[in-house]
C-alpha cells in the first residue's frame, strides 16, 4: 500500500504522512521509496529532513 501511495504522491504527502507516527512510519515510508528507485529515496528523505521530522535519516 505504501508503494502505490509513494509512486503517486509527492515527496512532501509522504513526509505530512509520517508527522502523524514518525516513528512508525518513516522507515515503512523509506522502504517503500527504497522499492521504488534510489531517486524517489533521496526525494523522501530530502522532505522528511525540510519538514524536520524526527527519525529522518
Amino acid at each position: 500500500m505504501l508503494g502505490a501511495f509513494i509512486r503517486v504522491r509527492t515527496p512532501q504527502d509522504a513526509a505530512r504522512v509520517a508527522a502523524g507516527d514518525p516513528h512508525q512510519l518513516v522507515p515503512q515510508l523509506l522502504a517503500a521509496a527504497r522499492a521504488v528507485s534510489p531517486a524517489r529515496e533521496w526525494d523522501v528523505v530530502h522532505a522528511l529532513r525540510v519538514a524536520g521530522i524526527v527519525g529522518a535519516p
